[in-house]
């Protein structure tokens, strides 16, 4: 199984009675943290069957866990992952040079000209690609934004006519702006993923799912400060 950048699958199916003390029983509200070689390790209880690592943005860990999982088995599914643990760690502590259209951005930029040249930039790009969709799709919204968003590339508001695209897509290849806008577009006359949204996007658009596919190795970055 393949991991996600941030997060680790681990196949530790616990099976049979567990015999230490538990990190906290079923129906517990308190948080749960633990110290695990100098890191401390939140557990957050699931009704799975797996352990699964995460490493957050900021650097906190937490381990998802079954209900029934002891802190010896929690301890010893994260020290056998220390070394994913440190690199994951490492990685945020230097995080990826600026990106622009999927090529490294100019270089000496620091937050806000780095936000200005994201918002000049999609604005250039976003022009003639909504022209040209805009015919193609018979559809334009009445307003535009562009604006920083934290999980999501785009959204539209059918009833408003609004559409807002996220500034980070100028980091990307443009074929993944234009996939974003031509989803979007379409949303104004299908406010759901159903048949008829997907219908039209395969005529309008018939790779739109590879492109979507490997949208899902690039994660929305932060606005720069």
């Amino acid at each position: 199984m393949t991991a996600a950048p941030n997060r680790l699958p681990v196949q530790d199916a616990l099976d049979g009675p567990s015999w230490n003390a538990l990190l906290r029983r079923p129906g517990s509200t308190a948080p749960e943290k633990i110290q695990v070689d100098g890191l401390e390790i939140e557990i957050r209880r699931k009704p799975i069957r797996t352990l699964n690592l995460h490493v957050e943005q900021n650097g906190s860990i937490w381990l998802s866990t079954p209900h029934h999982t002891t802190v010896a088995e929690a301890t010893g599914m994260i020290r056998r992952h220390r070394t994913w643990l440190e690199r994951r760690l490492a990685g945020l502590a230097a995080p990826a040079p600026p990106q622009l259209w999927g090529g490294p951005a100019p270089s000496g930029l620091d937050g806000p000209r780095l936000d200005l040249l994201y918002r000049n930039e999609l604005a250039r790009a976003l022009e003639p690609l909504a022209a040209c969709w805009g015919d193609h799709v018979g559809q334009l919204p009445d307003r535009w934004t562009l604006r920083w968003m934290t999980t999501r590339w785009g959204s539209c508001n059918a009833r408003t006519r609004r559409i807002s695209l996220n500034l980070a897509l100028a980091a990307l290849p443009m074929e993944y702006l234009e996939q974003v806008l031509v989803h979007e577009l379409v949303h104004l006359t299908e406010p759901n993923h159903g048949p008829g949204f997907q219908a039209r996007m395969d005529g309008l658009l018939p790779d739109w799912r590879r492109r979507r596919s490997a949208m899902r190795a690039f994660k929305p970055i932060p606005q720069p400060v």
